[in-house]
Formats: C-alpha cells, structure tokens, sequence
C-alpha cells in the first residue's frame, strides 16, 4: 500500500507543477493554456480524492500516518478553494495558495519517502 501511496503523491506533485507551468504560460499572454489549466485543476482534485481514499487504506495497514490522512483531508479543502478562487479571479488568493498547496504536496511526498 505504501508504494501505491507514493505513486499518487508523485502523480499529484507532478499534476501540481504542471499547473504553476501553465499558469505561467497565462500569465505571460498564452490565452490558449487557460482551458488544459482548469482540465488539470479538477484531475488535482481527483488525484487528491484518490490520495485520500489511498492514505486511509495505508493508515489502516500501518504504513501511513493519521498526520497524512489529515493533511491529505486539508489539501483536498484548499483545491476546492483554490478552483473557485481561479474561476472567481481571486488572484490575490489564488497565486499563493498554489504555491502553498505545491509545498505541502511536496513535503507529504518527501515525508513518504523517508526513512523512519
């Protein structure tokens, strides 16, 4: 279960970058990545689904921490609020929320990939 934990966290630290890409390509005058910018924002929100689901069958087989779960939880609430913000161009939101939200995708990958 651990390694299928692993497999989702990358896939969603990936999918998470992905979107700092995109969104620098919008920002720079590239209108055309706007539509793969929200595609991709609801597949994060899907992969952390996943990852919730994922964590909670790890916790279960001891190989994940309820700190996981919880934060996996936690992410999942700041995607669904950064969605809305980018729909609603809350900028001023939405740019460091993004941000926020890769270092703590990132930090539960590294944290699964450590030794304990």
């Amino acid at each position: 279960m651990k390694s299928i934990l692993r497999y989702v966290l990358v896939a969603h630290t990936i999918f998470l970058f992905t979107q700092s890409a995109l969104a620098g390509e919008f920002l720079s005058g590239t209108d055309g990545v706007v539509k793969f910018h929200e595609w991709t924002a609801w597949a994060i929100v899907g992969i952390c689904a996943v990852q919730i689901a994922v964590a909670g069958l790890a916790l279960r087989s001891g190989s994940a921490s309820l700190w996981l779960l919880i934060g996996s939880v936690l992410v999942l609430l700041a995607e669904v609020l950064q969605t809305g913000t980018g729909y609603g161009r809350f900028l001023r939101v939405h740019l460091p929320l993004g941000v926020v939200l890769f270092g703590a995708v990132s930090w539960q990958l590294v944290s699964q990939f450590r030794k304990r």
